[in-house]
């Protein structure tokens, strides 16, 4: 569910007591999974964009997609979540669209909403690593496709060794003996990677580029920047903007 208001709401249990009321704010999301069942008590007022994805789209995406499978996915609860957030914003408009048009356009966004949920939130059955102690090639894009969607957030090694279907030190000993890097090198190198593309291609300001690339602030950003990089990301970003 997207929330397009401030709602109130608890979780409710056949046989047990419901848990206490909690806002979830508008432009947040609530994902969970329906195998077992899901009912809430509602506060107020409860406007949501809410999508019933079934479990089959993902096998069809890493089907079609050659994504790496997905079985399941993280439950989140007033999570922002920005790409979420512009889908919802695509999708408003076309309740008032000609069936022709919005039928036309659906499946495009349909297609982008479940690829993302999969690469941010998917959960890879359990994993083992090969004879060389490498990662096979599916692997290594799940994890990297994982650390690319979720760079924004705080991304320990043990949360992607969870999503990914492997125990912390597989992950680590198969990612680095695979790419020569360890786990939080690529995500460094990654995290600079996306902060440059930002800096040359959008007017975000230094504080939201930070923000969008994982750094805690502003402060360690430009400070990391200029190590890695030898100028400031404001020095930079001058000599660069396309």
């Amino acid at each position: 569910m997207l929330y397009l208001v401030d709602v109130d709401h608890s979780d409710i249990w056949p046989e047990r007591p419901p848990a206490p009321f909690k806002r979830y704010p508008r432009g947040s999301i609530c994902l969970i999974s329906l195998k077992d069942g899901a009912a809430i008590s509602i506060r107020g007022r409860f406007e949501v964009l809410a999508f019933h994805i079934p479990s089959s789209h993902f096998a069809e995406l890493a089907k079609d997609a050659g994504e790496p499978r997905v079985d399941d996915l993280a439950t989140c609860r007033g999570v922002d979540d920005q790409v979420i957030r512009n889908i919802g914003g695509a999708l408003m408009p076309m309740f008032d669209m000609p069936e022709e048009v919005r039928d036309t356009l659906l499946p495009h966004i349909g297609l982008a909403l479940n690829a993302h949920l999969a690469h941010r939130y998917g959960r890879s059955p359990a994993q083992r690593l090969l004879a060389s102690g490498q990662l096979s090639p599916m692997q290594e894009k799940r994890i990297k496709t994982y650390i690319a969607a979720n760079l924004s957030g705080n991304i320990p090694v043990d949360k992607i060794a969870d999503a990914t279907g492997f125990s912390s030190d597989e992950l680590r000993s198969g990612f680095l003996n695979t790419t020569g890097q360890s786990v939080l090198e690529w995500i460094s190198a990654c995290r600079m990677n996306k902060a440059q593309s930002q800096l040359s291609r959008t007017g975000e300001t230094i504080a939201q580029v930070a923000e969008t690339c994982g750094f805690a602030d502003e402060n360690t950003f430009v400070e990391t920047f200029t190590k890695a990089v030898g100028v400031t990301p404001r020095e930079w970003r001058s000599r660069n903007r396309h």
